[in-house]
């Protein structure tokens, strides 16, 4: 009589498992009601934009960075001009983006970069040095706000664009004009695909297989991965 047979087994278990059940129900149920009588009077969850970020981070100034371009050009803890550097000085893109030719994210150059040239340039009198310098003395990161960047759900590789033949200006504007780094285009999932469908380097660089390139291009997982 030690061992039970599998049809008393089976019993005990299916009792244990009922009460159970009943039991979780009856404090589902319990649970249920409360809820429905606690929201009876929230306001029902209305179609339009939402805040879904954490409360601490409402009052923000958080910075949108695709989409239409702001009016206004986002504000810098220094006042890093490309006209000064890319045009006058004739500094190359890849010389302080130099990730952009490596990898996914173009980046912005370490104060280390900077400082390669500026430890050589006197900052008396030159406030914006002496800011640079002062981060570099202190060990501070540079909290450079974000201009261009794409959501976390879009997958784009710099590297790949740049070694297909395009200029940083097709994405970025004409960043040799500006005293003020601006977002120029939408960078929205249109603007891309318009360029995907179009761009000549596609051409040059796939031949009689361009169109099937194309056609790649347009698949969701080029971007989405």
């Amino acid at each position: 009589m030690r061992q039970l047979s599998r049809a008393t087994v089976a019993l005990a278990l299916s009792v244990s498992a009922a009460a159970g059940l009943a039991v979780s129900n009856g404090l589902l149920g319990c649970a249920t009601e409360a809820n429905a009588e606690a929201t009876q009077d929230a306001e029902t969850f209305t179609i339009g934009s939402k805040n879904l970020l954490p409360p601490e981070l409402f009052d923000r100034n958080l910075v949108v960075t695709v989409g239409e371009p702001p009016a206004d050009a986002i504000e810098q803890p220094i006042a890093f001009t490309h006209t000064l550097h890319v045009k006058q000085l004739g500094v190359d893109c890849n010389y302080c983006h130099s990730n952009a030719r490596k990898g996914l994210h173009a980046g912005v150059p370490a104060t280390s970069v900077c400082m390669g040239c500026h430890a050589l340039v006197d900052a008396t009198g030159r406030p914006e040095l002496e800011k640079l310098k002062g981060y570099w003395e202190r060990g501070e990161v540079i909290p450079w706000n974000k201009v261009h960047d794409l959501p976390d759900y879009v997958y784009f590789s710099h590297k790949r664009h740049i070694s297909g033949g395009l200029q940083c200006q097709e994405c970025h504007g004409e960043v040799q004009e500006m005293t003020v780094n601006e977002r120029v285009a939408s960078l929205k999932m249109g603007w891309c695909l318009d360029c995907h469908a179009q761009h000549e380097s596609i051409d040059e660089n796939y031949g009689t297989k361009a169109e099937l390139r194309r056609a790649e291009l347009k698949d969701c997982w080029t971007c989405h991965k």
